[in-house]
């Protein structure tokens, strides 16, 4: 009999069996579905350039202290999105980094993401995007170090062409490790600041999951926000 239906499989549309025909070879369940994929070079810059078109100002700053944007007189509303730095600026020994590394090839006409997160050797995902194509993946919890590890880089390549044999000989654009933002509970609230201060708002530990909840975060934002 085929496996249980994911936790998610009611959140995402057309889901279905994949027919023979869609398996890769050697593969013989998968499910099907439609969701958005959104390719971040593309997709950050709208969103700053929807911020500075309603009159939003960027100033980049280094801090040490989130009490340095409180009590600076700039803002009457702080919301600390601000990741990993969270473990210190909140002072929250909670937030942890999910190392995660990746390869960036060519895209040889690939449209369709695939991903295989019970493969022997290591979690297995596509992402085809405009001009290129994300192959990853590794998803190790409290790891700092951001050196490409050379031997994963080549599991990588190979569990990937193992799903998608077209990728074969895709030209390798760059190799790129990463730290995700993680903590138990993405944390979404206010935190009591000083009479003198502005208020604040947090909204970080979302780990790799930062598309998938950020409208739903922003909106639980904006309410707190508002709220008098």
């Amino acid at each position: 009999s085929a496996p249980p239906l994911p936790a998610w499989a009611a959140a995402v549309r057309d889901l279905r069996p994949a027919t023979a025909h869609e398996l890769p070879a050697a593969y013989t369940y998968g499910l099907r579905f439609a969701v958005p994929l959104v390719e971040m070079p593309v997709h950050l810059p709208w969103l700053v350039g929807l911020f500075e078109a309603a009159g939003g100002l960027l100033r980049v700053v280094r801090i040490a202290t989130l009490d340095q944007v409180l009590d600076d007189g700039w803002s009457e509303l702080v919301v600390n999105c601000t990741g990993l730095a969270a473990r210190e600026l909140a002072q929250d020994p909670s937030v942890y980094p999910v190392r995660g590394q990746i390869v960036r090839v060519g895209n040889p006409g690939l449209t369709l993401s695939m991903r295989d997160e019970q493969h022997p050797a290591g979690r297995a995902y596509i992402h085809p995007r405009t001009e290129d194509c994300i192959l990853g993946g590794t998803l190790d919890e409290h790891r700092w170090d951001t050196e490409v590890d050379v031997a994963e880089a080549a599991s990588i390549l190979a569990r990937c062409t193992e799903i998608e044999p077209r990728l074969i000989g895709a030209e390798v654009l760059e190799h790129v490790v990463g730290l995700r933002p993680a903590r138990p509970t993405v944390r979404v609230e206010e935190s009591p600041t000083g009479p003198s201060q502005a208020r604040l708002v947090h909204n970080y530990g979302h780990g790799g999951s930062g598309i998938t909840l950020g409208w739903g975060c922003a909106e639980d934002v904006q309410r707190l926000a508002m709220a008098s």
